[in-house]
């Protein structure tokens, strides 16, 4: 892979295309990414709003003579910035998240690149490679400030989903053209990469703070190979800590969504709901009506549940919106093949208000420290060679206590919702 490190900015475009675009705010509200025809420029991203009103292909309104791209396969949130993933294209296009105006095109060090996550001013984006070489897969680390690649991290085949969670990435191993069963812990501080063996065809992680979700589809009838589907819950403080539960062999689930309490899931393009705690699975459909015909993405945001339908391949697709009872709200007309339901979540940035107002007090302190945060937070705490000297979760109810810790000067890494700043503290 060419090791060189090239940034498409098409600055006098950018404002040329804002000054003549119809102005939007397209600050709340839900994204539908439609992958469009494999091999041509037809990708898109439509917006639902607060009140309901759809605006299909939302970037072609906003930049004008552009496209998206080919074969939309994944999007993220970031600061000021939406990344939307171009399989096909190799590329990443980003585009301010408020007004959708083009920014920049990523394309150097990315072969058909699949999904995100981000960290502390980095975007970490799953690579195919190529799809016949099963050797040659990798999460490229992205600098958001300038939007280069900088490094790339080998993994097993076919990485897709991937979700960031205390510092640490999990890839979910889907296979590419072929057929994995693996979930890659990422150490974003060494690179370092262990591997949790899950059922066949992960085709979707999710997490909270405690678990770590993963849907396995199983290999369908048609591989000469029938593996049934299944759903893993594993322990993030201890990875042995696994608990599976099986569907019947011939049950191939696809697409999981996690709240507070429940896991979603589509099989047979119906939703089935279940509690968290449930080790069975459920025997009725949660949906009381459904006139999907290729479930083809599946989300809940809110208190709102997104079915994708991708109608024949071919045709424009739907979105069903159902309610948390699972009664149908309304439906929409999107893009052809719509794969994924996303909210700006306001990610915070490094450079964000929230992190230019901390600190930490007293300082210097003996017994213990505060932090001046209204949101939990993980704090790490580094002495001047570089080791870790406290790693705790900060919630805003006690003082971090500072036994055990000698006299000396410390730097404290804060980390709220994926994004980290630094501050030095003395301890007398």
């Amino acid at each position: 892979m060419k090791n060189y490190y090239k940034k498409t900015f098409h600055i006098l475009a950018a404002v040329l295309l804002s000054a003549t675009s119809y102005a939007q705010d397209y600050s709340n509200g839900i994204f539908v990414l439609s992958e469009g025809l494999f091999g041509t420029n037809t990708a898109s991203v439509s917006h639902i709003d607060a009140s309901g009103t759809l605006e299909n292909d939302i970037f072609a309104t906003q930049n004008p003579g552009m496209t998206l791209g080919d074969t939309g396969q994944g999007m993220g949130f970031y600061g000021d910035f939406a990344y939307v993933i171009l399989h096909y294209s190799d590329e990443i296009k980003v585009v301010n998240s408020t007004t959708f105006a083009f920014e920049a095109s990523i394309t150097d060090q990315l072969s058909a690149p699949r999904n995100i996550a981000f960290y502390d001013g980095k975007g970490y984006v799953t690579n195919w490679g190529d799809p016949a070489d099963t050797t040659d897969d990798y999460v490229a680390v992205i600098d958001l400030t300038t939007n280069t690649v900088t490094s790339t991290i080998s993994v097993a085949e076919g990485p897709e989903k991937i979700v960031q969670k205390d510092g640490k990435l999990f890839v979910a191993h889907q296979g590419g053209y072929g057929y994995g069963n693996s979930v890659s812990v990422i150490d974003i501080a060494t690179s370092a990469v262990e591997s949790i063996i899950v059922g066949d065809v992960p085709s979707t992680i999710k997490i909270d703070d405690d678990y770590l979700y993963v849907l396995s589809s199983g290999k369908q009838a048609w591989t000469g190979d029938e593996t049934q589907g299944s759903i893993h819950k594993i322990d993030l403080s201890d990875y042995q800590n696994h608990v599976t539960i099986n569907f019947e062999t011939t049950e191939h689930p696809s697409y999981l969504a996690v709240d507070d309490t429940d896991l979603y899931y589509v099989l047979n393009n119906n939703i089935y709901k279940m509690a968290s705690t449930d080790t069975t699975l459920p025997t009725v459909a949660f949906n009381t009506s459904n006139d999907v015909q290729l479930s083809y993405g599946f989300d809940k945001i809110d208190d709102k549940l997104y079915l994708l339908d991708a109608i024949d391949y071919v045709s424009p697709g739907k979105v069903f919106v159902y309610d948390e009872s699972g009664s149908l709200i309304t439906e929409y007309t999107v893009g052809p093949l719509p794969n994924g339901v996303y909210k700006n979540e306001g990610t915070l940035s490094v450079n964000d208000f929230a992190f230019e107002t901390t600190t930490l007090y007293p300082n210097p302190a003996s017994e213990s420290f505060e932090l001046n945060l209204t949101e939990n937070a993980n704090i790490k705490m580094y002495d001047v060679s570089g080791k870790i000297v406290k790693d705790i979760k900060y919630t805003n109810t006690q003082p971090i206590a500072l036994d055990g810790i000698e006299a000396g000067i410390y730097l404290v890494n804060i980390e709220v919702k994926g994004s980290s700043t630094t501050l030095k503290l003395i301890v007398k």
